[in-house]
């Protein structure tokens, strides 16, 4: 047989629950979301049958700093940062989300535009250390480097 259509008639909670009863799995085994769904049901049964309501505009959640991210990444990249991200360090804010705050205080401090505070970050971010490159940085060096080559060969 091809496959269950049991997902089009019952929601997963449902199927949960009947493996629990069956015996399929063990209580102890149960998602995590198990017992909050039975204490707070939803209103409405989601069901694959239920039809979305037609006139509810989604909202689209975009802040600031979304935007000065996108550009930090788009600029400099996650991979040409090359930096190591420890995802069990809470405390210590990455690369570009020192960046974004960076960004964020000079903008409180006057009125700048925007391409240069994005500048003055990046510039303020290399001098404490850390290594920022864009695609333009890395392709003028590049030719640098065959221009030398060539004016003095090894």
């Amino acid at each position: 047989m091809a496959g269950s259509r049991i997902d089009k008639f019952s929601n997963i909670f449902a199927r949960v629950e009947g493996m629990i009863r069956s015996g399929a799995m063990k209580y102890e085994d149960k998602p995590i979301w198990f017992n909050v769904y039975k204490a707070f049901p939803p209103k409405v049964n989601p069901t694959f049958t239920r039809k979305a309501p037609e006139n509810q505009q989604v909202v689209n959640i975009l802040y600031p700093e979304d935007l000065v991210r996108a550009k930090y990444y788009a600029v400099y990249g996650s991979k040409k940062s090359q930096e190591v991200v420890d995802l069990t360090e809470k405390e210590t804010p990455t690369q570009c989300q020192r960046f974004v705050d960076k960004y964020f205080e000079l903008k409180r401090s006057g009125r700048v535009s925007d391409e240069d505070l994005f500048r003055q970050a990046a510039s303020y971010m290399r001098s404490q250390g850390f290594k920022l490159e864009s695609e333009v940085e890395k392709k003028e060096q590049k030719e640098l480097h065959n221009m030398a080559q060539e004016m003095f060969p090894s």
